[in-house]
């Protein structure tokens, strides 16, 4: 599932993820996003991380903080992984499920965005396999994504959306979305 992505001459490049309690934005919250800051050619290792957490009840300004930061990292590319088909439209329905305007990302909006995850979705589908997971595809360059232990297991997305997420939510003291454990569907 490796690709050879030119990075278009690009000065400096923003990554984006999100962290929720479930795949349907309509049953779960979000619980945290994750900015990078890089230069093209530099060392993984090399670029800035940034995880902006829940703090308190307020999920929309979450959301809002994490677009902020997107914008204010001065990036002229937008890269996620699956951040078309999952992280936007998500941070969009929970924005509505909220009852607040979404926040667009000027960079999504502009056409300055690459989802790594379109053309291994547009292969597996092809191919009628499954979606390759992020962890595969890092695997796939020789990058061991790192192993997170959580209670004596693997933390997998699945049990971040039943088990972490709500667990985090709830030592805020905020509504945890706990009935939407029924809709991880997946695993990984």
């Amino acid at each position: 599932m490796q690709y050879d992505f030119s990075d278009g001459d690009h000065d400096r490049v923003a990554t984006f993820d999100i962290e929720t309690t479930s795949v349907r934005p309509a049953d779960g919250e979000v619980v945290a996003v994750g900015v990078g800051v890089h230069e093209p050619g530099s060392p993984a290792g090399a670029a800035e991380y940034t995880v902006l957490r829940r703090e308190g009840d307020d999920e929309a300004a979450l959301v809002e903080r994490g677009v902020a930061a997107v914008e204010d990292a001065g990036a002229d590319l937008l890269v996620s992984y699956n951040g078309t088909g999952y992280d936007l439209d998500y941070l969009d329905g929970r924005m509505a499920a909220l009852g607040r305007e979404p926040v667009p990302v000027a960079l999504h909006e502009s056409g300055d965005h690459l989802d790594l995850m379109v053309p291994r979705r547009v292969r597996a589908s092809a191919a009628g396999e499954d979606y390759p997971s992020l962890e595969a595809c890092l695997s796939s360059y020789g990058i061991e994504p790192a192993r997170t232990v959580w209670r004596g297991a693997e933390l997998t997305n699945v049990r971040f959306g039943r088990e972490l997420g709500p667990a985090y939510l709830d030592a805020l003291g905020t509504p945890t979305g706990r009935n939407s454990a029924r809709s991880w569907t997946t695993t990984s």
